[in-house]
């Protein structure tokens, strides 16, 4: 099952999320976003998780401030155990615990 830790940039764990039965999450400042992040620096709808077959995907959402993975500026990425991606304020860190 794929998990969502969000964290600060000093990498303390704010919260935690179990994203196995959801096929689409929409992270964001909005109140209707299923991850809100209370800061300036986040779009209302800033990104969406998104899982297709097996395989589980960042998008930016057409970000003002954009989604950065290994300091780059994505539009989209495959997610990965261990990778990272800065959203704002936040780092979302993505926990694939089926690798064994």
């Amino acid at each position: 099952m794929l998990e969502l830790h969000i964290c600060n940039r000093s990498g303390s764990v704010l919260r935690s999320f179990a994203l196995g039965d959801t096929s689409e999450v929409i992270v964001g400042r909005d109140d209707s976003c299923d991850i809100q992040i209370r800061s300036k620096a986040v779009s209302r709808e800033h990104c969406l998780i998104e899982q297709q077959g097996q395989d589980v995907f960042l998008r930016d959402l057409d970000s003002a401030g954009g989604t950065y993975v290994s300091g780059k500026k994505v539009d989209a990425v495959r997610l990965e155990d261990g990778m990272q991606a800065v959203v704002g304020p936040a780092v979302l860190k993505f926990i694939d615990n089926d690798i064994e």
